[in-house]
């Protein structure tokens, strides 16, 4: 196009081609195409951009009638283009929507659900049986330290029983990285059992206390088919003015009852804990043999599913309480032995393993 000044006519002239030109490409045009017109017409440099710049140079009156005349002409180029790519999109959706048409007669494809692992199922049964107990769940952390996991419990660092827990112990920053690690200065350790929490539960409540403390417990042990690093556990703790040994008889006994059958036997037996005192076993008989003698009970016909006994008068302390006003008493068990009994599984690995052909027959009839 010439850049010299054009008259009013030239111009008037020069719009309408630009207007007929359009409307003779875009209906053939694709999207590419389109976006190609749009800048050849409209660009800053476009056709229509440049007759623009000469209005300046006609007549002043005849300016307006020139410049409605390029706004109709710019309007109706926009338009088109526009309404062109919408008849684009519209065949490109129509076209993928018949690729893609569903019959909706024909089997729909099976979405696999998911289930709950056997030792969470077993431990929301024990938490619904001891809620009809009045037992709250209160919880804790599963890294403590020497103080909360042993000593609180009247477990004093030269004490004997600490043979019976193989800790775990956080290392001393920067010991692991200089390939020499220790264990950490203030103690830090992963909790061996669950009774941390009862000094937590103690010090945070006011009694009457009646809570269960359900958590992820960590040992140094060598992996066989009853043990593991990693274990659950499940404790109890009841603190009143006037509790006692056969408070916690009793509830054991309707526990067991609630859990295994009302046909449960069971058996009280003196024990050992350093932060019950009397501490006692508590056993049911064996599952296995109904109490005739098996392997799986030693030929004793019992099985023990926990240990419980009176709180410690020491414990009490720690936990913020006078032992010549309140009383208490506690039980724990493993949750991965309830399990196993539960479901007359044999091996404890089966739990921690990842084997869908065994997760898969506690699929509670999915």
């Amino acid at each position: 196009m010439s850049t010299d000044p054009m008259t009013a006519g030239d111009l008037r002239a020069a719009l309408e081609r630009v207007r007929v030109e359009v409307r003779d490409r875009v209906p053939d045009a694709d999207a590419d195409a389109l976006e190609a017109l749009r800048v050849e017409v409209l660009g800053r440099s476009g056709q229509l951009t440049r007759l623009l710049r000469q209005l300046s140079s006609v007549d002043s009156a005849e300016r307006p009638a020139l410049g409605a005349l390029a706004n109709e002409v710019r309007t109706e180029v926009e338009a088109s283009i526009a309404e062109r790519l919408d008849g684009l999109r519209s065949s490109a959706l129509d076209g993928q929507l018949a690729s893609e048409r569903m019959d909706l007669t024909g089997p729909g494809i099976p979405v696999r659900v998911g289930h709950l692992h056997p030792t969470v199922t077993v431990e929301r049964e024990l938490r619904e049986i001891l809620h009809a107990f009045g037992f709250e769940v209160f919880e804790g952390p599963e890294i403590e330290d020497d103080w909360w996991n042993f000593e609180a419990l009247n477990i004093p660092p030269d004490h004997p029983s600490r043979d019976l827990w193989d800790t775990l112990y956080v290392a001393e920053p920067g010991s692991w990285e200089g390939g020499a690690p220790t264990p950490a200065r203030d103690g830090t350790i992963l909790r061996t059992h669950t009774s941390p929490v009862q000094i937590r539960a103690m010090r945070a409540l006011t009694p009457p206390i009646r809570v269960i403390m359900p958590g992820r417990c960590f040992r140094y042990e060598a992996v066989d088919a009853s043990h593991n690093f990693e274990f659950f556990q499940v404790e109890g703790l009841v603190v009143d003015r006037d509790t006692s040994l056969a408070d916690l008889k009793g509830m054991l006994e309707e526990f067991a009852r609630a859990l295994y059958g009302d046909e449960t036997r069971t058996r009280f037996r003196p024990g050992y804990y350093p932060f019950t005192e009397p501490s006692v076993a508590f056993d049911i008989g064996c599952l296995v043999c109904g109490g005739s003698g098996c392997a799986a009970c030693g030929r004793s016909g019992w099985m023990t599913i926990l240990g419980a006994g009176m709180v410690h008068p020491t414990v009490l302390r720690n936990g913020g309480l006078d032992p010549d006003e309140y009383q208490g008493y506690a039980w724990g068990m493993g949750l991965d032995r309830i399990t196993l009994l539960r479901y007359g599984i044999a091996d404890l690995r089966l739990l921690m393993g990842a084997d869908l052909r065994f997760l898969s027959q506690f699929n509670e009839g999915r």
